[in-house]
């Protein structure tokens, strides 16, 4: 029975260095979108009290950025390491089966965890790029196994670990995106709902007490930005840029979360959901100690329902502030969900649904693999660029949203065609036509002696435009 088991746990540290490897494999490129480039250049251009002024200025909390600043100054500003720190928190997460899945619930529910984890097909995605989501995830995920933890320790000791577990991914989990405060609250409000009917049925207010005081411990760590939530969210009704929802739009999320290119997964998932629900209220009806999970089960199951509901509500009430990918937070979650309403099933079922899940994670890397290398022409341009820009060079651009964006690639080489000062002392000139206004004024081009060659059609992100190379004529 040991060697059973010392073998299934060498399967689920191998799936560990394998799903982690399959997400490194994915950093080595300088393939970034909008909000890449912006987390790239509000890290390089600040020091802290910069980073932290500015995302107060935005729309989420510093912690993310702060992470990134200090990986920045002791790796380098490479784009490797912004993305690998996106991945470190991936690793944390799936840790937690060996840490608190597996210790609580058996080795069956910590493998189904690691698979169900990296099988839903939107993971991929968000554990390599450079935004705060899989720390999020992680700190969400953290969150709801330390709520658990309080539940069922019997110990004091064990009971104020879990305690200071909750306590510290809750503060953090506040501070890197507001819809993982939302999760938190969610959990902590499960957790507190709990706690005062098994303290009024046992006659023992220890849970409830223990619950407010960390609830309040994170609180009080969060007032200081919760004035600034406000007044970001006070300040971007009506003039914000998700779109109105509607049922078409809310009708989409499952699809924006589990569709990949394996025909109906996401009906698939919704199905696997379905059962999985009707599995853990067959558990919950037997009544039996050992089948408690179910319970517990659905109750990770509530918090992406939760945030959801709060993310509609907010935006049908006030304003649209809620997307499908800010459940991305809960989906460690729901994956801890999944393994747990599956994990007594039959052997069968299991193999199944670990088979049904690697084919998700096959399929997803191979579509983020080509996303990541070779969906824009950006490796193209820079290989030419490299190849081609000297040192007095200079380029030119018109298309205004994308200066930031250029000039990430190409530090302090960069300038908007509006304040190009043609007639002066350049090497040669780089201009980026995206095809839209304003015009290159060819007339300026003959005042100053410069003569205009088209290279390629090439383009950054998904910005596709027109090279010209400008020189002055023999």
């Amino acid at each position: 029975m040991a060697g059973g088991k010392n073998v299934s746990r060498k399967k689920s540290v191998i799936l560990v260095v394998l799903f982690a490897l399959m997400y490194i494999s994915l950093i080595f490129n300088k393939n970034i979108w909008t909000d890449e480039a912006y987390t790239m250049e509000l890290v390089r251009e600040n020091h802290f009290w910069g980073i932290i002024q500015n995302t107060a200025n935005d729309v989420h909390p510093p912690l993310y950025y702060l992470i990134v600043k200090c990986f920045v100054l002791f790796l380098g500003d490479a784009f490797w390491v912004y993305k690998v720190v996106s991945v470190i928190p991936m690793v944390l997460a799936m840790v937690l089966a060996f840490s608190h899945v597996r210790p609580w619930f058996g080795e069956n529910t910590a493998t189904l965890y690691l698979i169900m984890l990296n099988a839903i097909p939107c993971m991929l995605e968000y554990v390599v790029q450079m935004r705060m989501y899989s720390w999020a995830l992680f700190f969400v995920t953290w969150a709801g196994l330390g709520a658990y933890g309080m539940c069922r320790s019997e110990s004091r000791r064990m009971r104020r670990s879990s305690c200071l577990q909750l306590t510290a991914a809750g503060i953090l989990g506040c501070y890197t995106h507001t819809y993982a405060m939302l999760s938190c609250v969610c959990i902590y409000s499960i957790l507190c709902i709990y706690a005062f009917f098994v303290g009024r049925k046992k006659k023992d207010h220890s849970l409830i007490i223990s619950c407010l005081v960390s609830g309040c411990a994170v609180a009080v760590c969060y007032m200081p930005w919760l004035a600034v939530l406000i007044r970001q969210t006070m300040s971007r009704i009506e003039n914000y840029w998700i779109e109105p929802l509607t049922w078409k739009v809310i009708s989409g999320y499952p699809d924006y979360l589990f569709a990949s290119r394996i025909p109906g997964s996401t009906l698939m998932y919704l199905i696997l959901c379905g059962v999985a629900v009707l599995i853990c209220i067959r558990q919950c009806r037997k009544g039996i100690q050992e089948n408690t999970e179910g319970g517990t089960a659905l109750l990770m199951l509530a918090i992406p329902v939760m945030t959801a509901v709060i993310g509609i509500v907010v935006s049908v009430l006030v304003t649209p502030f809620f997307i499908a990918r800010y459940l991305v937070p809960c989906m460690g979650l729901f994956a801890l969900f999944l393994a747990l309403a599956f994990h007594r099933e039959q052997r069968s079922v299991q193999i199944l649904l670990g088979i049904f899940g690697m084919l998700v994670v096959l399929n997803s890397y191979q579509k983020n693999y080509e996303t990541e290398y070779h969906s824009t022409h950006t490796d193209e341009l820079l290989r030419y660029m490299d190849e081609h820009l000297g040192q007095e060079d200079i380029i030119v651009y018109n298309y205004e949203a994308y200066g930031f964006i250029y000039n990430i690639y190409f530090p302090d080489r960069v300038k908007f065609l509006s304040n190009m000062d043609f007639s002066g002392d350049y090497g040669s000139i780089w201009y980026f036509d995206s095809c839209v206004t304003p015009w290159l004024d060819s007339q300026v081009l003959e005042r100053c002696g410069l003569e205009k060659e088209f290279v390629m059609t090439t383009g950054i992100e998904q910005n596709e435009f027109q090279l010209y190379h400008i020189s002055h004529k023999e």
